[in-house]
């Protein structure tokens, strides 16, 4: 396992102890996810996997707490340089989350899979002529002048033919192979007649706004005197304004922390068959994401930009009516009951294995709780709303 060079003291450790394993084995039930229910004993004790990633970022945190430092002081002093082109700094609110806490870290790395964690270090400037591409030219610029400069990222051909990539003798075969291309991410609407501004190796970099309606520019600086030595990433994202900055955190809050509970359920609905158990149930998943996107998100969004870029402090209602409460409802009775069918269906294949129908049987004990877990939250987000609303809140 490689762990990150941000952490070097659980590197050490874990290699070291990794050697005195001798012939023990880590086992994984087939259908659990890494590290969410992953254990292994070092020096006789049984440790969670996740756990020891996150004791390995909290012994660093003085050393990772000194650099965000550092970054925030460059940040605050391109904002002061730019401001007549639209850049605003808000350090006090920078300093709230400047350095990713050991417990998310450790979170991300068990949802993603991957050891790399790309905003250990992060910060947000404000920017209101987002739209004109000519800004992030600007800032780039007087980030490198300060040593800050875009890290690289690993991309499939296969996505990047979707933003116009065009592959080169050297980047042609096998859509499923990667090339390496800055980490930045333009994720604005109506923004492709601004690409030709971008220097040409930025221009695969123009995304879309998430479904949610958010909106964005993301990139992963490194500083350039260590590019080479698998340096800490610092992750900057620039929003329209503070009003979009509440209204993110809101988002994350009432929504979208919630909804990315189904990417905690064990069992993988991969049968897309026709009519299939495993096909309706994602079909919930996509239903219940619909309708918090469309009643919440996109409204918070759209109302927190009007204001940070228009002066319209006039919004748009954030409600649920009766009528949207018994869908909610009905979307996750008919979740529930498409998940206990396709754990029927594995448990059928799974014998005369006694061991695989236990495990199944403990995964659909840890996917009820999940789905339980999620109903509930997601009732006091319309609960929440309603009220703010002078609607009465959600009935069992």
């Amino acid at each position: 396992m490689n762990i990150l060079p941000i952490i070097p003291n659980l590197q050490t450790k874990y290699s070291a102890q990794r050697n005195n394993l001798n012939n023990r084995t880590v086992i994984q039930p087939k259908l659990a996810q890494a590290l969410t229910r992953d254990t292994v004993s070092f020096s006789g004790g049984p440790n969670k996997i996740s756990d020891f990633v996150a004791k390995g970022v909290s012994d660093n945190m003085d050393r990772l707490e000194r650099i965000a430092t550092t970054y925030l002081d460059v940040l605050e002093s391109v904002a002061f340089r730019l401001k007549d082109s639209g850049f605003s700094f808000d350090r006090a609110y920078c300093e709230q989350h400047m350095v990713k806490t050991p417990d998310s870290y450790a979170s991300k790395v068990a949802r993603s899979g991957s050891f790399k964690v790309s905003d250990t270090i992060r910060a947000s400037l404000y920017c209101n002529n987002l739209y004109d591409l000519d800004s992030l030219n600007l800032l780039l610029a007087e980030m490198k002048k300060r040593g800050y400069v875009i890290a690289d990222t690993e991309v499939k051909i296969e996505k990047l033919l979707e933003h116009g990539f065009v592959p080169t003798e050297n980047s042609s075969g096998s859509l499923q192979r990667t090339v390496s291309i800055p980490d930045l991410d333009v994720r604005l609407e109506n923004i492709q007649s601004e690409v030709t501004k971008l220097p040409s190796e930025l221009r695969y970099s123009i995304g879309k706004p998430q479904k949610s309606g958010y909106e964005d520019i993301q990139m992963r600086f490194v500083r350039e005197f260590d590019r080479k030595k698998n340096p800490i990433q610092h992750e900057l994202i620039i929003l329209f304004g503070p009003n979009y900055s509440k209204a993110k955190h809101e988002e994350y809050e009432n929504v979208y922390k919630h909804l990315r509970n189904f990417d905690e359920l064990t069992m993988t609905f991969d049968d897309k068959t026709i009519g299939s158990p495993s096909l309706k149930a994602n079909r919930y998943m996509d239903l219940i994401k619909q309708m918090f996107r469309g009643k919440v998100s996109e409204k918070l969004f759209l109302n927190a930009k009007n204001k940070d870029l228009y002066e319209i402090y006039d919004e748009m209602p954030i409600s649920f009516s009766q009528t949207d409460e018994r869908m909610f409802e009905n979307y996750f009775s008919g979740l529930n009951e498409k998940l206990t069918s396709c754990y029927k269906e594995a448990k059928k294949g799974a014998k005369p294995s006694d061991l695989a129908t236990k495990q199944l049987n403990s995964n659909m004990r840890h996917d009820k709780s999940i789905l339980k877990k999620t109903q509930e939250n997601l009732r006091n987000t319309i609960a929440f709303y309603n009220k703010k609303n002078g609607i009465n809140e959600l009935k069992d």
